[in-house]
């Protein structure tokens, strides 16, 4: 029997890159699985998950908007089920910063708004209905830049440094509900906002600085999620796993 079977995930941002490739891998250990995204109609990730021989479902919604939010979790529950494990993963990045003092309130606000607050909304609406079946999994996508500072720009790293404060408060209160909260915190991944977010040159500046030699692959982040997701992680909350090539 698959080790997910029987239990309903969650993924924002789940349509494309690390998001898609966390969805696969749920479906592949028996998951049913929602993908919310806020643009994506999310038709041929539902196909690829139903293919897999789960059930599947594209919902939409603007993460930093809690009623748009709340409404797609309601469908979902309504749909596959109660949510039983969360993937907060859809972030925005910044192509045009420059410097921390340059940087306008508007591109503060929204970075905050989709990278910590959507986190948040979700969790709210997500983590009553663990409390009642009493279990859980709540895993948060966040980034080196939230540990270290990176190079993306300090209203990214805030962000992603208040999901890692955020998650750890979180796993605190919610452990005796038998729900556990963790953070996968990626550094230099090949996906379409990487791509879109820095130059060739900066790329090719980047590996250098990368011991392994190369980006991360979308799929060797879902790996790390898959192992937060099932029983073997029932006794691991509030923990940080950075998957970096030794970024």
């Amino acid at each position: 029997m698959s080790r997910l079977a029987g239990r309903t995930a969650l993924v924002t941002g789940g349509t494309r890159g690390i998001g898609r490739a966390i969805a696969l891998r749920l479906a592949a250990d028996g998951a049913d699985v929602a993908v919310l995204s806020r643009s994506s109609n999310g038709a041929q990730v539902v196909g690829e998950l139903e293919s897999l021989n789960v059930r599947a479902l594209a919902v939409h919604a603007d993460v930093s908007d809690p009623p748009q939010l709340e409404a797609a979790v309601a469908e979902v529950e309504a749909r596959l089920g109660g949510i039983d494990i969360l993937i907060n993963n859809a972030a925005i990045a910044d192509p045009d910063y420059t410097r921390a003092w340059q940087l306008d309130r508007e591109s503060w606000r929204r970075m905050m708004a989709v990278n910590l607050d959507g986190v948040f909304y979700a969790c709210r609406a997500a983590v009553p209905g663990m409390i009642e079946r009493r279990w859980g999994r709540i895993i948060n996508i966040s980034s080196t830049s939230g540990i270290t500072g990176g190079t993306s720009g300090i209203h990214y790293a805030a962000s992603k440094g208040g999901v890692i404060a955020l998650s750890k408060a979180l796993a605190r209160e919610v452990v005796r509900f038998g729900i556990t909260v963790n953070v996968v915190a990626p550094s230099k991944i090949d996906t379409d906002m990487f791509r879109q977010a820095t130059s060739e040159e900066k790329r090719q500046a980047t590996l250098l600085q990368i011991p392994l030699g190369r980006l991360g692959r979308p799929e060797e982040i879902a790996e790390a999620v898959a192992y937060f997701a099932g029983e073997q992680a029932a006794y691991t909350t509030g923990q940080v796993l950075v998957v970096s090539g030794g970024y």
